[in-house]
């Protein structure tokens, strides 16, 4: 693994476990809680599924209409905006196991290191949008 990847790796997984609860890993209690996995190859479009399946489904889409390496990600609900997904607890500990899957299924099934950063790469900046969004909303008044 090089350097930068590794760097990369820590801020991801250290974002993960340091700005939520132990319990963020709790699965979703309903369906309207529920996101999507999706994977995009490197030259391919985006390919999502409910997150109620396995992130397999979503690799396997994007891989047969593209080439590695493929980013993988979770989103949160279509109908949630990113201001109900961090002030609600359930939702945010729904999204990271979601994205925890994510992180798990390129790293331990598909073992590709080019999919990984691309994937970690994806998440980071996920992961920074809801932080940015915390830190945004602590400020207002």
């Amino acid at each position: 693994m090089t350097k930068s990847l590794k760097i990369l790796s820590i801020a991801v997984i250290a974002g993960l476990l340091g700005a939520f609860a132990p319990e963020r890993f709790v699965p979703p209690a309903h369906a309207d809680s529920l996101g999507s996995f999706c994977a995009a190859p490197v030259n391919g479009e985006e390919h999502c599924v409910s997150s109620d399946r396995s992130p397999a489904d979503a690799w396997n889409r994007a891989a047969a209409g593209g080439e590695l390496p493929i980013a993988m990600w979770a989103k949160w609900p279509s109908g949630v905006t990113i201001d109900e997904l961090v002030k609600s607890p359930a939702r945010l500990k729904a999204w990271f196991a979601d994205t925890d899957k994510v992180l798990s299924y390129v790293r331990d099934t598909q073992k590709n290191a080019e999919s990984y950063k691309a994937t970690l790469a994806r998440v980071g900046a996920l992961v920074a949008q809801v932080k940015a969004r915390q830190e945004a909303l602590r400020e207002e008044p």
